[in-house]
């Protein structure tokens, strides 16, 4: 086991030797992440281990992520915490049709003419934990929290605008 997450890795040297790192990065470290966040002063564990896969006999992986994110909500534009705890399962392949048969949950790559980066396979699952539109869980203001008047549709309006006609009167 390594505290360090290398820089690049071989991914055929590491299934063949059983490797596993476990380290924690700086999210200011992964470029795009940054664009993602508000606040990139925390860090992301992580835990990767190496193996073979048993049928397709090329390198596999497990991956645990676990960060608290400062994100943007959408609908309050404050920062809040978001917490991040992701497993992901992959395996590299050298043609993609040898993946065919695998099951959904496990990501497939091709595999590289060479090293790989760790840190931007650990950066894409991060991102991928990210909800397309942030938002903060919690009380929200309603209309009727503003000096607004609350108007109700009925499902028998045909016209979207005879609401506004009784408006005008």
């Amino acid at each position: 086991m390594f505290d360090k997450l290398p820089d690049l890795i071989d991914p055929v040297h590491c299934a063949e030797h059983s490797m596993r790192f476990q380290a924690r990065v700086n999210q200011s470290a992964m470029p795009r992440l940054l664009d993602q966040v508000r606040l990139p002063n925390g860090e992301v564990e992580v835990e990767i281990t190496f193996s073979r896969h048993p049928r397709l006999k090329t390198p596999q992986f497990e991956l645990s992520v676990k960060a608290d994110l400062v994100l943007e909500c959408q609908r309050t534009l404050e920062a809040f915490v978001y917490p991040v705890d992701r497993q992901a399962r992959g395996v590299f392949v050298s043609v993609m049709s040898m993946a065919e048969d695998l099951d959904e949950n496990i990501e497939v790559y091709e595999m590289p003419e060479g090293k790989i980066s760790l840190l931007e396979l650990v950066e894409d699952e991060v991102l991928l934990a990210i909800p397309m539109v942030p938002r903060q869980e919690g009380e929200m203001l309603s209309w009727q929290d503003e000096e607004f008047e609350e108007v109700e549709s009925t499902p028998t309006d045909d016209n979207p605008f005879a609401k506004l006609k009784d408006l005008k009167k």
